[in-house]
Order: structure tokens, then C-alpha cells, then sequence
């Protein structure tokens, strides 16, 4: 369809499930949640295993090296991205509600194979990078899938709650590290890969199945000449919409890995800090975002879905504020770092932002790319950035080009259009 036939307004709109009440949709939700939180929670199995990975065989560990422990999980990363790509294919043809299912059951099964020979450096690669692979698809389904089960006054909120339980995770992840600690490792990793197996059932029994919208999409496309896939997606000004959110979301992971990454070492070898001081004020970091992917998600539902680029710029901002700081500050460090937290949080809705920039007939397609293509602009971004300080006095460098990259993307999202209450095509 085209534009003229879109709805005047997308406020209102239940796509999937207009029949279920509220109680219902919510429920659907809790089990989208339950599969989402564990998938953030999957990107901590480093900080459980690469502690017993690393150990001596004389110490109860597998005597890997740190190289060969980091390349695990840098396999891992990488293969977000055909993931993202080939399950976001899948959701087009057999609808997301299946494929979300689908992605859980391979995130629990590839996040056990390891336990069958934790000893074997090929076996721990090609396993991580299966679950990679399968990680990359649970943003571009679960997000759109609540995108069309609720109205677009609550679709921002709902998808910073989702993007807000990484630091959720990295907090449980935490907790349960320290409590359980190395000897229990393999605890630890049951409990990233049984709890998305138990999600799948409840995806299963309470989301609404998307597959016959799924194949009514494919036939009013087919009839127009045209395919459910990238390359249609990626035609007349959605060429330009696309490039410019993958961009945006690059300029993030690179701006905010530049600081993150190198915040607690500046802190510690720039300043000479203690780490426990420095880790304090890292840790207000994490607390800080938590409420400002939820508060940045209200934002952009009563005002607009582009006005959390004013979080971004202001990232640049507290950046600069924090390079201004010096060792015996470490009051002003904290209130800068959770200041940053939340400024960062401003990604929060662009789950349900990135799925309405697109007509509906991509929503399977449309966020998993748009959020995880910029990990592509990140992966050659970062080490170049990382290059920049050799020494503890040059650092500064990173820290001012990830100020600079904040701010370019609160430009480019500017120029992106706003999609609240906007005409959306079908």
C-alpha cells in the first residue's frame, strides 16, 4: 500500500492480537522479556568461564591464553551480525513470533555444546560463535513483536524496558558471579542457557502467532511486483533512512566503548586512583543508564522519538566535563559518571523508533539491522580510535574523539524523520 492508504496515525494501532485485552498483551510481553533478559545475560558468559579458561590445568583451569580466551568471545561478537541478517530473513517468511522461539531454543542448546569438552579451544570457538549468531537475531524479533502487539504511546517505553535489562543483567550477572564464583562455573552457565529454553514455551503459549500477517505481507508485496527483503527495504528514501540509522547506531557503540572501555584505566593510570575507587564510579555508570533508557523511553513517547538526541549530545558534553576533573574529585567523578549513565540511556526506544522509520511490511527486517549494522562501523572503528593513546598522558585523545562522535550522531539523528503519530506506510 501505499502512503495515502496508511493509517492518519499509528497511535492507536494494534497490529498483532487487537482481540487480546491488556492483561494478556502484558503477559505476552513478560515472555518477550524473559527471552531478551537472557540474551543480555548471555554476553556475560565471559566474565563466568574466562577466569577457569585461563587457570593453569594444576589450578583446575584449561590452560588457555588470554589471546585464545579473548578470541572466543570476539567470535562471539562477530557473529551478531549474519545473524542478525539471516534470522531477520526468517522472520519474513515464517513470522518473528516463530523465529524469536526458534532463536531461543539455539541460544540455550549453543550455549551448552562447550560443557562437552570445555578443554577444546575449536570447540568453545565454533560454539560461541553459534551463539552469536543466534544472539544477533533476538533484538530485530522481539522488539517488533511488541512493536505490533501494543499502541505507539506505548511502544517506546516498552522497548526501553527491554534495551534497559542489559544493565539489569550486567548487575545479576554480577551478584551471581560473586556469590557462586569460579568453582561453579558450570552452574553459571546453566543459568545463561536453561532460562531462554524456558522462554521459548512461554513465547510459545502466550504471544500471539504472527505467521498468517507474515504470509498476507509476502502476497500484497508479491502482488505488487515486489520481495520481502533487503534490497526492497532498502529503495528511494529508505536508501537514505538506512544508511543514516546505521550510522547513528555505530557512532554510539564507537563513542560509547571509546569511554566505556577506557574510563576505569584512565581513571586509574591516568589519575592514580585505586581500583576500588575507580570501579565505585564506574558502577554509577550502569545505575544511571538503567533509569535512563526508561526515562529517555518516556521522553520519546510523549514528546517525540527524536528528542532523546538531546541525551546524545549531552554525552559529549559530560565527556568533556569528565577530562576536566582531577585525582582528588572523585565526588564530581561519580555525579558525571551516573550523570552519563543516564544521558546514555537515550538509545532506549530506538528498538520501536528504527521499526517505525520502516513501512510495516519490514518490520522483521527493519531494527535488527538498523542496530546491529553499526557493529560493523564499530568493529573497524574501535581498534583505529584504540590507536590514538599509546600511553596513560595520551588518552585524552579517545576521550575527546569520542566526544566529537556523540555529537555527529545527535546530528545525523536530526536529520532522520520523527515517526510518532506520523503516517506510516503498510
Amino acid at each position: 500500500m501505499s502512503t495515502q492508504n496508511a493509517e492518519p496515525q499509528d497511535s492507536g494501532l494494534i497490529i498483532l492480537g487487537p482481540d487480546r485485552s491488556n492483561v494478556q498483551r502484558f503477559i505476552a510481553f513478560g515472555s518477550i522479556l524473559v527471552v531478551y533478559f537472557f540474551y543480555c545475560y548471555n554476553f556475560m558468559l565471559s566474565t563466568f568461564v574466562r577466569p577457569t579458561l585461563t587457570a593453569a590445568t594444576a589450578a583446575g583451569g584449561y590452560g588457555f591464553t588470554l589471546k585464545q580466551a579473548s578470541s572466543i568471545f570476539a567470535v562471539m561478537s562477530f557473529g551478531t551480525i549474519p545473524g542478525t541478517i539471516v534470522f531477520g530473513l526468517l522472520s519474513s517468511r515464517i513470522g518473528k513470533k516463530r523465529t524469536l522461539i526458534t532463536i531461543a531454543v539455539c541460544i540455550g542448546l549453543t550455549t551448552l555444546i562447550p560443557l562437552l569438552a570445555p578443554d577444546n579451544y575449536t570447540l568453545w570457538r565454533v560454539a560461541r560463535f553459534m551463539g552469536g549468531f543466534s544472539l544477533g537475531g533476538v533484538f530485530g524479533t522481539a522488539v517488533p513483536l511488541v512493536t505490533e502487539m501494543f499502541p505507539q504511546r506505548y511502544r517506546g517505553k516498552l522497548a526501553a524496558i527491554l534495551t534497559s535489562t542489559f544493565s539489569v543483567a550486567m548487575i545479576f550477572a554480577g551478584s551471581l558471579y560473586g556469590s557462586l564464583g569460579d568453582a561453579n562455573w558450570r552452574v553459571l552457565v546453566y543459568t545463561a542457557a536453561i532460562p531462554p529454553l524456558i522462554g521459548a514455551l512461554l513465547v510459545f503459549f502466550t504471544v500471539p502467532d504472527d505467521f498468517s500477517l507474515t504470509q498476507d505481507r509476502r502476497q500484497e508485496a508479491a502482488q505488487r511486483g515486489e520481495k520481502i527483503n533487503y534490497f526492497s527495504m532498502y529503495r528511494g528514501k529508505y536508501l537514505l533512512i538506512g544508511i543514516g540509522v546505521i550510522l547513528l547506531s555505530g557512532f554510539n557503540f564507537m563513542a560509547y566503548s571509546a569511554y566505556s572501555n577506557n574510563a576505569t584505566k584512565f581513571l586509574r593510570d591516568g589519575l592514580g586512583m585505586t581500583a576500588a575507587t575507580a570501579g565505585a564510579i564506574y558502577s554509577l555508570q550502569g545505575i544511571g543508564q538503567l533509569i535512563g533508557y526508561n526515562v529517555w523511553g518516556f521522553i520519546a513517547d510523549r514528546f517525540g522519538r527524536k528528542v532523546p538526541a538531546v541525551g546524545m549530545l549531552l554525552c559529549a558534553v559530560l565527556v568533556f566535563a569528565f577530562l576536566q576533573l582531577g585525582p582528588q574529585d572523585v565526588s564530581t567523578f561519580r555525579i558525571v559518571s551516573a550523570l552519563l549513565g543516564f544521558c546514555i540511556g537515550f538509545s532506549g526506544a530506538w528498538g520501536a523508533y528504527y521499526t517505525e522509520l520502516f513501512p510495516r511490511r519490514f518490520s522483521g527486517l527493519a531494527a535488527g539491522i538498523s542496530f546491529n549494522g553499526g557493529r560493523l562501523i564499530s568493529t573497524f572503528g574501535l581498534p583505529v580510535i584504540a590507536g590514538m593513546a599509546t600511553t596513560p598522558d595520551t588518552m585524552p585523545i579517545i576521550f575527546k574523539t569520542a566526544m566529537a562522535i556523540f555529537a555527529a550522531g545527535s546530528v545525523i539523528w536530526l536529520f532522520l524523520p520523527e515517526t510518532l503519530n506520523r503516517p506510516r506506510e503498510d
